[in-house]
């Protein structure tokens, strides 16, 4: 009889991008020996809604992403391995074992932007009693202070955020800072906000005031306008070491702190002057990156960015060493040799998935591309 998975319970804020993109890290650990059952279940803030979740479910682990150190101490004496990451809203007093993001290199990341755009004045918004703006803010005045910028925060409380009263508060901060300046928002939610205040105050984005948030919402910070500049926490990749941190728990093995720095920047219209060919080239990525497995042609790509074959061309030359048929080429054999890994997918079913009619037409391309076959790679 076939072993049953380890059912791991995943709890977070399903309506969270970031939790989402946490759990899409979790679920690709599967190809990495972690064939979990997942069980994905809303954040939980009883501890009697807890006790009957872990009636209904013979749990293994947990991942949980905002939960309140009560709890965490619940299924510290259920003897549950936990692996707990920080919220969106953690406040000081939680404790979390989980993989984080860097927030000194953060600040630090803002900074070197500001500095390269030669902005002096630099402003900061922060949500008061949130952990992860405090450590943000921190390290934002450290590097400003290292470099001779002058920073002034702005401390919004729990009920001025997402809030109108919000926006008015930042408006007049804002109006008083000398300009041109940069601002620094505690996540993306806040530097929408941002936005909203340099629209009422009549206040040019980027040339007066450059914006920038944190978490790279790309649905927020895309359909803002101007698109918003945001420093990527790469969500999935905390999925990932959650994953590896349950996996040595379960094994046994220590519970170490894990301190993620693979932060980047996106830079969008909200902070910088782009150039159309930026634009271009930064959208052929976008819509690249989903059908990177099948291929797409570089016809197709043009037309999803609105330019010519030429004016694509034209873009690629100027930010890639690729042009646009080589980088196609160079993503679809990338990601066909990620599910070759996958040593239980057979090779009919990855030439399926990669929009092969059958395996030997499937093999071919890879020898073609790679000088092996798919079952050489094996």
């Amino acid at each position: 009889m076939k072993a049953s998975k380890p059912t791991i319970l995943f709890l977070a804020n399903r309506e969270e991008s970031f939790s989402r993109q946490v759990l899409r890290g979790i679920v690709s650990m599967r190809s990495e020996g972690c064939d979990w059952e997942i069980w994905v279940m809303p954040l939980i803030h009883e501890k009697r809604q807890l006790e009957a979740c872990l009636r209904a479910r013979n749990v293994a682990g947990v991942i949980a992403r905002g939960l309140g150190a009560e709890l965490q101490m619940f299924f510290h004496e259920q003897g549950i391995p936990l692996v707990a990451i920080r919220g969106a809203e953690t406040s000081g007093d939680c404790i979390f074992n989980g993989p984080h993001v860097d927030d000194e290199e953060i600040g630090a990341k803002a900074g070197k932007e500001f500095r390269n755009l030669n902005l002096g004045y630099w402003g900061f918004v922060h949500w008061e009693g949130v952990a992860w703006s405090e450590a943000r803010r921190d390290s934002f005045q450290a590097y400003a202070d290292a470099h001779g910028a002058k920073n002034h925060v702005l401390t919004l409380a729990s009920d001025e955020w997402h809030s109108w009263d919000g926006v008015l508060k930042i408006v007049e901060w804002i109006q008083s800072l000398s300009k041109p300046c940069g601002v620094l928002a505690c996540n993306d939610e806040a530097g929408l906000d941002v936005l909203h205040a340099c629209r009422l105050g009549d206040l040019n984005v980027p040339a007066q005031v450059a914006v920038i948030g944190v978490d790279n919402d790309r649905l927020l910070c895309e359909s803002s306008v101007p698109p918003l500049s945001s420093i990527d926490l790469h969500a999935v990749d905390v999925g990932k070491f959650s994953v590896k941190q349950l996996r040595s728990l379960l094994a046994g093995e220590s519970d170490e702190e894990i301190c993620m720095s693979q932060s980047s920047m996106v830079v969008r219209e909200s902070s910088h002057e782009i150039d159309r060919y930026l634009r271009t080239y930064q959208k052929a990525l976008d819509f690249i990156a989903p059908r990177a497995l099948t291929g797409t042609s570089v016809t197709a790509v043009a037309s999803g960015c609105g330019v010519s074959k030429r004016g694509l061309e034209r873009a690629f030359e100027k930010y890639s060493s690729d042009s646009p048929a080589s980088f196609i080429r160079e993503q679809r054999i990338s990601a066909i040799l990620k599910l070759l890994k996958n040593q239980s997918i057979t090779l009919e079913h990855l030439a399926t998935q990669a929009g092969f009619s059958d395996a030997s037409g499937f093999s071919n391309f890879v020898k073609r591309m790679t000088g092996k076959t798919a079952g050489e790679f094996r």
